[in-house]
């Protein structure tokens, strides 16, 4: 066979491959299609709409080119969907345009998302987002993402006509701020999700009044409030993601000065926090119906009471979240003879692979909290190496009866799971076994241990996999109802 034979049987055997949308979108112009077999465009043109609903604008607009049927098609889908990232060869004012070109057409009296991504430049396209907006008002959208990356001094301002709008179900800013001349008006909020915006106790007060539906409330990097005074009935869930610093909210004679951000909740019944806040001291008042409390990464290198102070406000939740950098500064605390406050959690959320830096603060924080019935070990959000300026003697916490040596925990223990393949490597075996042998012996009325070390539902360490189960097998159980599960889904 020829070389050049042998590469089209290549290309041939590429092109019987491919699925069929790919092989309209790009296959060879020349291939005519045969229609009987062409299974996409027979659908009815509700289904290829919802489809095209999980494209960004640029793919739906291309499938234009397939027949007559498909080339005005995008013109009636109810997802819009823009992105535009500043790596990208496009140019920015290209982009906005095509964006102004694809509204004029779009058909819809009503649609369900508009989403825009773009680098937001000093204002420069404050006219187009304007009108984009009047947009979203016309069409009735019910869920709007507008991401404005960059620009963080200023931001956009949301036009008035914004503010009344009983349509939107979900709503996403970056880099936009509320500036709201007669209240707000969005009865039909669910999820409002805010980066980096300039707020005000005005402002913050007019979101839980103006939202009588508003669920789930998240503050992702914002500034300006000193805290978050969120008395609303229907908001269950608020997240607070960090504390955008301003460089002018430091002067010369403050520059050491710790301000505290207060978070009052009474009607909130789950607490996430994370992020950086700088010099905020986070405190927590009238927090009493949390049920479900997350602390993940968060910068205490100079404040470490205040996760002392927090644990203690979070004392009465039922389920408790705790990430790595948390536990890393628990262990710091346990080296000064601290004493972690009484948590009456039954639920533990733990992101850990017991390293030698969390796993003293893991044990002060189990040894407080006497009451978990479920213990769930993950090691999904996993930071660098410690930069705490504390170093521990490493002989000092990888002997084999670290755990069995802590005072007695886990009286009331009835699951533990742990997730990750991290489990069989080698370097954690030491540090897992020890673990793993506290919790039988301890376990009297520990019914399971959930090991999920699987990816896709197939063992990638076989070998590993025989040694961790004859080692699990070896150590005795207080609880004869106790099983060990080894399962497949994450």
């Amino acid at each position: 066979m020829s070389h050049s034979d042998s590469s089209d049987s290549s290309q041939s055997k590429s092109e019987n491959v491919k699925t069929a949308y790919v092989d309209q979108c790009y296959g060879d112009k020349r291939r005519k299609m045969d229609n009987k077999s062409d299974r996409l465009s027979a659908l009815p043109d509700h289904l290829l709409l919802h489809i095209l609903s999980s494209f960004e604008m640029k793919d739906v607009i291309r499938t234009g080119v397939l027949s007559k049927r498909w080339r005005l098609l995008w013109t009636s889908a109810h997802n819009l969907s823009f992105t535009h990232s500043p790596e990208s060869n496009r140019d920015v004012t290209e982009f906005i345009k095509s964006i102004d070109d694809t509204l004029i057409l779009s058909k819809p009296s009503k649609l369900n998302k508009f989403s825009v991504e773009f680098f937001y430049i000093d204002d420069q396209f404050v006219d187009h987002v304007n009108r984009w907006m009047t947009f979203v008002t016309i069409k009735s959208v019910e869920v709007l993402d507008l991401n404005l990356m960059g620009g963080f001094d200023e931001g956009y301002s949301l036009p008035q006509l914004m503010y009344s709008n009983v349509c939107l179900r979900k709503l996403k800013l970056s880099n936009c701020n509320l500036v709201p001349k007669e209240g707000i008006n969005w009865p039909a909020l669910r999820v409002l999700s805010m980066w980096y915006a300039k707020l005000s106790l005005e402002v913050v007060d007019s979101i839980c009044s103006g939202c009588t539906g508003l669920e789930s409330l998240k503050f992702h990097m914002c500034f300006g409030v000193p805290g978050f005074h969120i008395n609303s009935k229907s908001v269950k869930k608020l997240v607070i993601g960090g504390y955008w610093h301003q460089e002018d909210e430091d002067s010369e004679d403050d520059d050491d000065e710790y301000k505290e951000l207060t978070i009052w909740a009474r009607n909130v019944t789950s607490l996430e926090i994370n992020g950086c806040f700088h010099k905020k001291i986070l405190v927590l008042q009238n927090v009493q119906s949390l049920v479900d409390a997350k602390l993940y990464y968060l910068e205490f290198r100079t404040n470490q009471k205040m996760l002392s102070d927090l644990l203690a406000s979070l004392g009465h939740v039922e389920k408790l979240s705790i990430g790595q950098r948390c536990l890393e500064v628990l262990t710091i605390l346990e080296s000064s003879n601290w004493r972690c406050p009484w948590m009456k959690c039954k639920y533990l959320n733990l992101s850990t692979r017991l390293d030698a830096l969390e796993r003293p603060g893991l044990a002060i924080l189990l040894q407080s909290c006497p009451q978990v019935e479920t213990l769930i070990i993950s090691s999904e959000s996993t930071f660098g190496p410690n930069d705490f300026g504390f170093n521990e003697d490493p002989n000092d916490l990888t002997e084999e009866n670290y755990w069995i040596s802590r005072p007695c925990w886990g009286r009331r223990l009835k699951t533990l799971r742990i997730y990750g393949t991290w489990i069989y490597e080698s370097c954690y075996f030491d540090q897992i076994m020890p673990f793993l042998e506290a919790v039988l012996k301890n376990g009297i009325v520990l019914e399971k241990i959930i090991l999920t070390p699987f990816k896709y539902g197939i063992s990638i360490y076989p070998m590993q996999h025989a040694r961790v189960t004859q080692k699990l097998l070896s150590f005795p159980r207080s609880s004869d109802d106790a099983v060990i599960v080894f399962s497949a889904s994450y």
